[in-house]
C-alpha cells in the first residue's frame, strides 16, 4: 500500500514537472486587413435652362396650325431641344386670346390661338409679356392672355420666382419699344431690390432697332449697368435677329436672341438666328451652349449644323 502511495506521489510529481517544462505556446495573432471605404463623392445640384428670342403665335404661326390641325407642329422640329431643360425662357411676342381671328400676312396685329397653350406646357416655357404686342387685343386680350397662362410660368410688370433643385430663380421683364422713356434709375434699384432674395435674377428686355447686326452703344451700356446692378443674365429680345453675346464680369449679356417661332422668312437673318443652354450650380454658370437654329416653312424651327 505504501508503495502504490509513493508511486502515485511520484506520478504527480512528474506531470507537474512536465507541465512547468513544456513551454506555453503564445496565441497566434491574425491580421485583419479592413477594405478601405472610398467615399460616395457629393453631387453638385445643377439647372438646365433654355434662352431662346421672339416666339410670335400670331399671323402665319395660327394659320398654319388651324389649317393642319396640330398646334404642336411648329414646336415638333425643336422638342429635343426643349425638353430636357428644366425650363425654357422665350419672349411671347402676342397675347393668346379665345376666338383669335385670322392672322393676314402683314397685319401688325398678333394674337395666337389659345389651343396652344398645352403645348407651352409641355414644353416647360417661362413666358416674358413685356414687349410691344402684348396689348395688340388691348387690356382685355392681356387679361385673357394671362389667365390662359394661369398654369405657366410668366411676368409682366412683376417679379417672379421659381426654386429648381434648390437653386432659386427671379425674373424681371422690361419694355423699351413700347415704353421708350422707361427710367433706368428705376429699372437698376429693381434689379439691386430683388438680387438680394434669389441665386439667379434673370432680366428680359425689349429693346433695340430691328434688323441691325449688332447693338447700339446705349443697350450695351445700360446691360453693363444692370449687371453691376446685380443682374446675372440679360436676355435682349426684339430686333429679329441674333445680335451676339458677350461676358461682362462673369454675367452672359445676350443683346437680341432673334426669332424663335415667327413668320419672316423673307431673310436669312430674320429666319437663322442661335439658341443657348445654360447648365448652372448654385453658385456659378457651369457652361454656355450656342446652338444655330432655321426657322423652316416660315413657321417651324430646326437645329442646323452651321
Amino acid at each position: 500500500m505504501k508503495k502504490i502511495l509513493i508511486l502515485f506521489v511520484l506520478g504527480i510529481f512528474v506531470l507537474i514537472l512536465y507541465f512547468i517544462s513544456v513551454p506555453k505556446r503564445t496565441p497566434e495573432l491574425i491580421t485583419v486587413i479592413a477594405p478601405t471605404l472610398t467615399p460616395t463623392p457629393t453631387l453638385t445640384p445643377t439647372v438646365s435652362i433654355g434662352l431662346m428670342g421672339d416666339l410670335g403665335l400670331g399671323r402665319h404661326i395660327t394659320s398654319t396650325a388651324r389649317a393642319k390641325k396640330d398646334f404642336n407642329w411648329s414646336f415638333l422640329g425643336i422638342s429635343p431641344w426643349l425638353l430636357p431643360h428644366n425650363f425654357n425662357l422665350a419672349n411671347l411676342e402676342s397675347p393668346i386670346i379665345v376666338d383669335c381671328p385670322e392672322g393676314k400676312t402683314g397685319t401688325f396685329t398678333f394674337c395666337g390661338d389659345d389651343r396652344f397653350v398645352p403645348q407651352l406646357s409641355k414644353y416647360n416655357f417661362v413666358l416674358n409679356l413685356n414687349n410691344n404686342h402684348i396689348l395688340n387685343y388691348g387690356q382685355n386680350g392681356l387679361i385673357q392672355t394671362q389667365n390662359l397662362l394661369s398654369n405657366i410660368p410668366h411676368f409682366y410688370n412683376d417679379f417672379y420666382t421659381k426654386t429648381i433643385n434648390g437653386i432659386s430663380f427671379g425674373f424681371l421683364g422690361f419694355d423699351f419699344i413700347t415704353y421708350p422713356n422707361l427710367d433706368k434709375d428705376e429699372i437698376l434699384a429693381k434689379i439691386k431690390k430683388y438680387n438680394q432674395e434669389v441665386d439667379y435674377l434673370i432680366v428680359s428686355v425689349h429693346w433695340g432697332n430691328e434688323y441691325l447686326p449688332k447693338a447700339e452703344t446705349w443697350r450695351i451700356n445700360l446691360a453693363h449697368l444692370m449687371v453691376d446692378a446685380g443682374a446675372d443674365i440679360i436676355h435682349g429680345h426684339h430686333p429679329h435677329v441674333w445680335q451676339g453675346y458677350e461676358i461682362y464680369k462673369d454675367k452672359p449679356i445676350f443683346y437680341s436672341f432673334g426669332n424663335f417661332i415667327f413668320d419672316q422668312s423673307w431673310s436669312y437673318e430674320t429666319s437663322h438666328s442661335q439658341i443657348a443652354t445654360l447648365t448652372l450650380s448654385k453658385n456659378k454658370i457651369e457652361n454656355i451652349k450656342l446652338q444655330p437654329i432655321e426657322i423652316k416653312s416660315n413657321s417651324q424651327p430646326w437645329l442646323t449644323n452651321n
